[in-house]
C-alpha cells in the first residue's frame, strides 16, 4: 500500500484536487487496488516493498470494489512543487512512510517518485494482474487519474445477500457516502439479542466514512445502486453493533479469522429470513464488508427484526414465562396441600420460623401474623405451606 505513491495521472486536471479518484496505469490500463496496509521504502530509496498493491486490468472490477478508490489530498506546497498525502482503507502513505509524495506534471499525465524513484507497472504485456515497481520507463510510468462521480466513473453496490425478493450487502468502506439509486436504504444493527437481531433504518443523508451498514439495492444491476462519494467522518449513532474489516489477504497473512464464539455474519437463515450467521469453519472475513459481534454461546442464527417485531416476541416471551410459573405454582400448591393435610403442626404462641420459597427468611411468626402474609407458598416449620 506504502507506494500507491506513484500513482498519479491526470486526465482532465492540470491540477489534482481533493477528492476521490481510481488510478490507471497509461501503458497497460491497469487498475489500482490497495489490498493491504503494510509496506515501506528506504531513505536511500535502495528498495521498497509494494506488495499491498495490485494491479488488474478491466473497468467493470472497479465499480463495487472500495480498494479502487483513492482520496487524494493536497497537503502544501514547496521548492520541489505540490505534495499530497494518498488515503485509501483506512491508511495513508504519511501514515505509513513518514512522507507526502510529490507529482508532476508531463504531457497531461503525473509522473510520481518516491525519494527519487519513479513508479510503474513493471508487467509487459497484456495479462490481467501487473505489479507495482521502479523498473519500467516511458508510459509504464504515466499514471491516469478518474475523479469518481455518479456516471461512467460511479462506485456502486453488488448485493451479496438475497431473500424473500430483497437484496441486501454488508458495506465497510473508508469513504463517506449518500445513495444516488432509488430505491436504496441503509440499515444498522440497533441491538442484538438471542431472540432477534434488532434492525433499524438509518435516515441520515450522507453515512460518514468507516461506517459499517447493511446497505440494500434495488437492482442486482450495479449500475442501479449507485453511491455519490464524501469525504465527510463522525458517527450517525450511538447504537451501531456492526463493525467491519478492510482486508482479506491472505498472501500477505491480512485477514480476520471467523470466530463463531463472537461473529455472526448477514446471511440466509435455515427458514429463509434475513439474519445473522456462523461462517464455515476456518473461513475469514470477507474484505470491506460489516459484520455482527456477538457474545459467546449466542445462537449459530438470528434473523433480524424491526423493533416493534422485537417487542411482539418478548411480550410473547412474558406471556410463556406467566404461563410457566402458573404451572410450577399450581404444582407447588398441590405438594404444599397434600403436605398441610398430611402432616398437621402446631404453631406456638411465641412463633416458628418462616420462609419463602427463595430462602429468605421472614422471622419467626405467630398464627395470626403468618395469616396476615400475602398469599403465596412459603416454608413453615420445614414444610411448604400455602397461605391463601
Amino acid at each position: 500500500m506504502t507506494l500507491f505513491i506513484g500513482l498519479l495521472s491526470v486526465n482532465a486536471y492540470p491540477q489534482l484536487e481533493n477528492g476521490y479518484y481510481r488510478v490507471s496505469n497509461l501503458k497497460t490500463g491497469r487498475y489500482v487496488y490497495v489490498r493491504d496496509n503494510t509496506g515501506s521504502i528506504s531513505v536511500q530509496a535502495t528498495s521498497a516493498e509494494m506488495g499491498a498493491l495490485e494491479l488488474w486490468t478491466d473497468h467493470s472490477r472497479t465499480y463495487s470494489d472500495p480498494a479502487s478508490i483513492i482520496y487524494i489530498e493536497k497537503m502544501g506546497s514547496n521548492s520541489g512543487g505540490d505534495y499530497y498525502d494518498l488515503q485509501a482503507q483506512g491508511t495513508g502513505v504519511h501514515k505509513i512512510i513518514g512522507y507526502y509524495v510529490y507529482a508532476h506534471c508531463n504531457n497531461g499525465f503525473y509522473q510520481v517518485y518516491a525519494e527519487g524513484k519513479y513508479l510503474s507497472d513493471d508487467n509487459y504485456g497484456t495479462a490481467e494482474k501487473g505489479s507495482m515497481g521502479t523498473k519500467r520507463s516511458g508510459d509504464y510510468r504515466k499514471w491516469v487519474v478518474s475523479k469518481v462521480d455518479t456516471e461512467d466513473e460511479f462506485f456502486g453496490i453488488t448485493p451479496s445477500v438475497v431473500t424473500n425478493g430483497r437484496m441486501f450487502h454488508p458495506f465497510y468502506a473508508d469513504f463517506g457516502f449518500s445513495l444516488a439509486g432509488n430505491g436504496m436504504k441503509v440499515w444498522i444493527i440497533k441491538e442484538a439479542h438471542e431472540h432477534g437481531i434488532v434492525v433499524e433504518e438509518c435516515t441520515s443523508t450522507v453515512i460518514p466514512s468507516c461506517t459499517p451498514v447493511i446497505i440494500e439495492c434495488s437492482s442486482d444491476n450495479v449500475v442501479n445502486n449507485k453511491l455519490s462519494l464524501c469525504h465527510v467522518s463522525g458517527n450517525i449513532t450511538q447504537t451501531n453493533c456492526l463493525k467491519g474489516v478492510f482486508f482479506n489477504n491472505e498472501t500477505r497473512k491480512n485477514q480476520v479469522a471467523f470466530d463463531a464464539n463472537s461473529m455472526r455474519v448477514l446471511g440466509v437463515t435455515k427458514d429463509g429470513r434475513l439474519g445473522y450467521v456462523c461462517m464455515d469453519a476456518g473461513s475469514f472475513l470477507p474484505a470491506n464488508q460489516s459484520y455482527l459481534t456477538v457474545g459467546e454461546g449466542f445462537p449459530d442464527e438470528i434473523p433480524l427484526v424491526t423493533e416493534s417485531e422485537y417487542q411482539v416476541i418478548l411480550e410473547r416471551l412474558a406471556e410463556e414465562q406467566r404461563i410457566a410459573d402458573s404451572i410450577r405454582i399450581a404444582d407447588s400448591i398441590r405438594i404444599a396441600d397434600s403436605i398441610a393435610a398430611n402432616v398437621p403442626f402446631i404453631i406456638r404462641d411465641e412463633g416458628v420460623q418462616v420462609f419463602s420459597l427463595s430462602g429468605r427468611s421472614l422471622g419467626v411468626l405467630n398464627s395470626q401474623q403468618i395469616e396476615q402474609l400475602p398469599a403465596g407458598i412459603y416454608i413453615i416449620n420445614r414444610k411448604k405451606v400455602v397461605v391463601r
